[in-house]
């Protein structure tokens, strides 16, 4: 089964849950569960912008790509908008945030959804959850940080719906370092998130994790940067270092990644025969659709799923 290969750490019920949302024992899945920070987006580039506009983006996108992935990440105010979601065969894994995104600007902590729907997580296969992380930032506050994550994972286990869990790398101008600095610490602080979450503490069941490097440092990448970190080669050897004792499950997201750099990485962590389950993408994906929904006809937006959007997944998928 798909998660044989795995630690032994999960019961044969939660392995089973998790095999629900592979498909030939890998996980690629559509992110659509950008609130806010989408609706503002779309809202810039529409001139006629209404309400409704921000849900039929991703109506269109959903309804058209869903049976070309293994789950689907919604945010529960898109998956409470329409029933044709519910009626989706596709597994669907639901955002447990406020609004994704939406943080303390302070202690940059999650916050947990305002419209309680934990009586309705049986709807769900799986449930995901963020939390900005920087390891080396001011301990009583990542204190704060790690009991909540613990605590969104009992809620999981109560609720006997697998927990995945997202560790957000981010710039901690309080810890007095430049950002080149911080950038080269990146394998480690990846290396950092993936043990640490590992721990049974947080009753974790997949990781959703970013690769230990930036696209802007890979010298065979699409970035215009003159100044490089990395070859391939290299990002091969970060991949094996960071991930080749796994034991629990995890995934890749693409954290808005060029579509084509996110494709390559994938490319390197399956050359590096890391044991990676699959990936979780969602701007890399469709992004690039969001100025022909603003401008164009809706016939062409739809053109660009069904094409473009449907080549993305597949070759995607090829990478795995």
């Amino acid at each position: 089964m798909g998660l044989r290969i795995f630690g032994s750490i999960f019961s044969l019920m939660t392995k089973s849950k998790i095999n629900n949302l592979l498909i030939d024992n890998k996980f690629f899945s559509l992110a659509i569960d950008q609130g806010t920070s989408l609706k503002n987006i779309i809202k810039e580039k529409k001139e006629d912008f209404v309400e409704e506009d921000y849900f039929n983006f991703k109506k269109h996108i959903i309804l058209n790509i869903a049976d070309c992935v293994s789950s689907i990440l919604f945010d529960y105010q898109t998956f409470d908008s329409d029933y044709a979601f519910k009626k989706l065969k596709v597994p669907k894994i639901i955002a447990y945030e406020d609004d994704a995104y939406n943080i303390d600007n302070l202690d940059m902590i999650t916050k947990l959804p305002t419209n309680n729907f934990d009586h309705k997580l049986n709807e769900f296969s799986a449930l995901k959850f963020f939390m900005y992380f920087n390891p080396d930032s001011n301990s009583e506050i990542n204190n704060k940080k790690k009991i909540l994550i613990s605590k969104v994972g009992k809620i999981c286990s109560e609720n006997n719906i697998p927990f995945l869990f997202e560790p957000l790398l981010y710039f901690d101008d309080s810890i007095g370092y430049n950002l080149e600095d911080y950038y080269k610490k990146k394998p480690q602080y990846i290396s950092f998130f993936y043990n640490e979450f590992s721990k049974l503490d947080y009753l974790v069941d997949i990781i959703k994790i970013e690769f230990p490097f930036n696209e802007f440092e890979i010298k065979e990448f699409d970035n215009g940067n003159s100044n490089f970190l990395y070859t391939m080669k290299d990002c091969e050897k970060l991949l094996q270092d960071t991930f080749s004792q796994s034991t629990t499950p995890f995934v890749f997201l693409s954290a808005g990644m060029k579509f084509n750099n996110f494709y390559n990485s994938l490319c390197l962590a399956n050359s590096s025969n890391i044991n990676f389950l699959g990936f979780l993408c969602g701007r890399s994906l469709w992004y690039d659709s969001i100025n022909i929904f603003a401008n164009s006809n809706n016939e062409l937006f739809i053109d660009w799923i069904k094409t473009e959007g449907i080549r993305r997944i597949n070759k995607l998928k090829s990478a795995i």
